[in-house]
């Protein structure tokens, strides 16, 4: 399971973030999200993530980007994020990642 830390603007994601907990993250992030809009997702801690985690983040971005919030990713020097980013075709998310 992941575990999301809030702090104001930032999300803390930390374990896994896979299939089996997409949508449980996903409405997690969302809550957030409608607090604020600007959030910052620190990807850095998590120690899984697969490609529906991966898409998962990607949709979560572009529909921030239609309500004009903006989700930015920080952690992305993590290679198991760079792996699932990449199985998953979302390398050119370039403009949302940040490093930690």
């Amino acid at each position: 399971m992941s575990v999301i830390t809030y702090n104001k603007q930032v999300l803390e994601l930390e374990g896994k973030l896979y299939s089996g907990n997409v949508t449980e993250t996903q409405m997690q992030i969302e809550c957030a999200l409608d607090r604020t809009s600007f959030l910052i997702l620190n990807l850095s801690t998590l120690s899984t993530i697969d490609v529906a985690g991966a898409f998962m983040l990607y949709l979560l971005i572009i529909r921030a980007e239609e309500k004009s919030k903006q989700i930015v990713l920080v952690g992305y020097e993590n290679e198991k994020i760079k792996e699932a980013f990449y199985l998953a075709g979302l390398n050119h998310l370039t403009h949302n990642l940040a490093a930690a």
